[in-house]
């Protein structure tokens, strides 16, 4: 596991700064809006155009647990993560519609969410990009540094402004490329030389890609431990393949160019070459763990193998669990673990996810429920699926320690309330580490049981109050199971902090099975189908599975759109609830299979490749016209409407500690475990499942994305400043009083 004083003495930060590594308390003091600083000093010395660079870090490093903003606090908060934000409840992740699926919204110019932000303020896209232009401008004509201190500096400039770039490009299409800091003065002009048009989204790929071409070549392939977490050679062309990838798909690709993926498939290769030249690579790739990928959760939460394998970072963004000080905050801690906890365990009420990601997750033989040859029990869902499953999601029966920091969570405080309200003394003892999450309801009347309203009355078992829903996202979690020195500082305080929420835990927001996933995809695009068939070998073959049950994948590999289909499946496993899973959706047009039209539509936008439906040529479900549900394990007996009237409190079982047999031996006739078979044996005796309608409770209503939704229009604000800026087709230009005539396609 990764030192917690490595994290911690890596992360000096400007307020809720990120990565500021050697950062001088002076030039914290002198640090604010661009332009206000004195440039003689700041660039005057390698440690001050350093501290520079780290505002970058500071500003456009992705947050956990964000996702839905447009970046106007300060932060990246436009960056899903996995968080149940806009653009993960745009995808089967999450339940709720959003504005995106709202069949009863429609989007224009006037309620669209302003991710381009024209404003001059430095928390803006273009204030971010002016940052990244004046360092490289003022670093690039400067005689003070050596070759290596310009490489180094300049290459994490160049990243960051086509990192920042790209999240506008893959928005919207072309943008403004601006490639210098423009003087925010205007003086005696008239500033029309300030007002720069969209480039089409082709120069604007290329201009993002050379600028990561920049980074790779100038980065080091890897940092020394105090500057862990900067970006790499490895990383930026990382990212470069994703872009590139990204442009190869359907989205951007309608005519499935064959160069396109060939570009992706080079590019993500080569990127794959440096990170393991950079010690990079598929951690415990021999030992993930066979059975419940034990070593495989691991991983979120170290910067190496802890059994001395490679790490698997390739994009981080780091925390520290430091008190808060009224003086300077140099606080930042990372909210996924509080979020993800129950109430009961003090923690923030917990993530849900849906039930259709939850009978997507493949079979104990890899393969798809009603693909696999072992049958799906619908109640008993926990029972013979991949291993990953097991450390994605917690289930009614399964244990989910946590360190309680030395409190006593069945003491009383000054007022005579219990710290955490839900531990039964018979049940539980006051710590953590023999917590057992029992999230099943119970009914007082026939009614409620089976009304299919996810807002039905009931009571959670061990008092977690109406919280109905039975399964929690794990995905990510410092368990008590996989360390026993948490990165959190858990607090049974009633005020800030409380619970979980002090953790000092890493989020990778790249990491090598991705990229790997990356290189899989762009090489069956290519036609390259054995070098994407090792890739997915190698994903599997970490978490058990061998040559000679063919990886648990299909046998039927042997064309492209088949291999595609894997591919993107395994995509939806491996990289759960990461935030990855609405840009995957996207590019490749899975709401409708880019088969609907809006009026105006230009021919460019004619879906040739891909047989003219991507949904059918994957062979899956268009998302459009789909409702999402939550499981509900409730009771088959009714009971008292009261928290502590639980009916079948006396008849559970031993809770799973996931070290188990967790499938069925069909040879054997019997359960793995005896474990496995009680908590089998009480769910079919005691429980039920409904999947409750979470979008909803109106169920004619699904699903709805536009499709002109795929690239979004501008709002009104963006068009009034910037009269130059043509409106997307699809959208209403508000400036030129007509439909949007700029075509992001071409």
């Amino acid at each position: 596991m990764i030192m917690k004083t490595k994290i911690f003495s890596a992360i000096t930060v400007i307020g809720c700064c990120l990565l500021a590594i050697g950062c001088s308390d002076d030039f914290l003091d002198d640090m604010t809006v661009y332009g206000s600083f004195s440039e003689d000093k700041v660039y005057s010395s390698y440690a001050g155009a350093l501290d520079r660079v780290n505002t970058l870090y500071r500003e456009l490093l992705p947050q956990a647990c964000q996702g839905s903003g447009n970046g106007s606090n300060g932060q990246n908060t436009y960056t899903s993560t996995g968080s149940p934000e806009v653009w993960s409840k745009s995808s089967l992740e999450y339940g709720g519609f959003t504005d995106f699926t709202n069949p009863d919204q429609e989007l224009d110019y006037t309620n669209v969410t302003d991710y381009f932000y024209v404003i001059n303020k430095s928390d803006s896209p273009w204030g971010n990009i002016r940052n990244a232009n004046d360092i490289i401008e003022h670093i690039e004509n400067s005689d003070k540094f050596t070759e290596e201190e310009k490489n180094k500096l300049l290459g994490q400039a160049y990243f960051f402004r086509a990192y920042r770039y790209w999240s506008l490009v893959k928005l919207y299409g072309g943008v403004p490329i601006i490639d210098h800091p423009q003087d925010p003065i205007i003086g005696d002009g008239d500033g029309s030389d300030k007002i720069v048009p969209r480039s089409s989204a082709k120069d604007c790929i290329q201009f993002i890609c050379n600028d990561l071409q920049k980074a790779a070549d100038m980065l080091p392939k890897s940092w020394g431990s105090a500057d862990y977490g900067r970006i790499t050679a490895g990383a930026a062309a990382a990212l470069k393949g994703q872009v590139e990838l990204f442009y190869a798909s359907p989205l951007f690709n309608r005519v499935d160019e064959a160069s396109r993926w060939e570009t992706a498939y080079q590019t993500n290769k080569k990127a794959l070459e440096l990170l393991n030249e950079g010690g990079v690579g598929l951690a415990y790739s021999a030992n993930g763990g066979t059975q419940n990928a034990l070593n495989w959760a691991k991983m979120f939460l170290a910067n190496d193998g802890s059994d001395g394998s490679v790490g698997e970072t390739v994009l981080a963004t780091l925390y520290n669990n430091r008190d808060k000080v009224e003086t300077a905050n140099y606080d930042k801690w990372n909210y996924w673990e509080h979020n993800l906890r129950p109430v009961n365990a003090n923690g923030n009420g917990g993530l849900h996810p849906t039930a259709e990601m939850v009978d997507l997750f493949p079979m104990a033989d890899g393969l798809q429920p009603g693909k696999s040859s072992i049958p799906y029990d619908r109640l008993c869902f926990w029972l013979n699926r991949d291993p990953r499953f097991y450390r994605t999601f917690a289930f009614p029966g399964v244990e989910w320690k946590f360190d309680t920091n030395g409190n006593d969570l069945n003491s009383y405080d000054d007022v005579g309330k219990k710290y955490v309200y839900a531990y039964f003394p018979h049940q539980y003892s006051g710590s953590g580490t023999n917590y057992q999450l029992w999230s099943y309801t119970w009914y007082a009347s026939q009614d409620d049981a089976d009304r299919m309203s996810s807002t039905s009355n009931g009571y959670t078992a061990d008092l977690m109050a109406q919280k109905n829903s039975a399964v929690y996202i794990r995905k990510r979690s410092d368990d008590g199971a996989l360390s026993a020195s948490p990165l959190y500082r858990f607090s049974v305080s009633a005020s800030t902090p409380k619970g979980f929420q002090q953790s000092a835990a890493p989020l990778i927001w790249m990491r090598y099975a991705e990229v790997l996933l990356d290189y899989a995809e762009a090489a069956a695009g290519a036609n390259h189908l054995d070098e994407a068939l090792q890739a997915l070998q190698q994903i599997r073959a970490r978490v058990g599975y061998t040559a000679e049950k063919n990886y648990g994948l299909p046998t039927d590999l042997t064309t492209r759109e088949k291999m595609l289909a894997a591919v993107l499946y395994e995509r939806q496993i491996e990289l759960a609830y990461e935030g990855k899973a609405f840009d995957d959706v996207r590019r490749w047009m899975l709401f409708d299979g880019g088969t609907e039209t809006f009026d105006g539509e230009p021919t460019t936008w004619h879906l040739t490749g891909f047989g003219g439906n991507t949904c059918t040529y994957l062979g899956v479900t268009p998302l459009n016209g789909q409702r999402r549900h939550e499981i509900v394990i409730y009771t088959r007996s009714l009971g008292d409407q009261k928290n502590d009237a639980d009916p079948v409190l006396e008849k559970r079982p031993k809770a799973l500690t996931l070290t188990e047999g967790l499938t069925y031996d069909d040879d054997a006739e019997e359960y793995g475990s005896n474990e496995a078979m009680n908590l089998a044996d009480f769910y079919t005796a005691y429980l039920k499942r409904k999947d409750v309608n979470v979008d909803t409770n109106d169920d004619t209503k699904g699903i709805k994305f536009l499709p002109q939704y795929y690239f979004i229009g501008f709002k009104q604000s963006a068009m009034q400043t910037n009269p130059t800026l043509l409106q997307t087709v699809g959208w209403h230009d508000y400036s030129h009083g007509q439909a949007g005539t700029f075509d992001p396609l071409q």
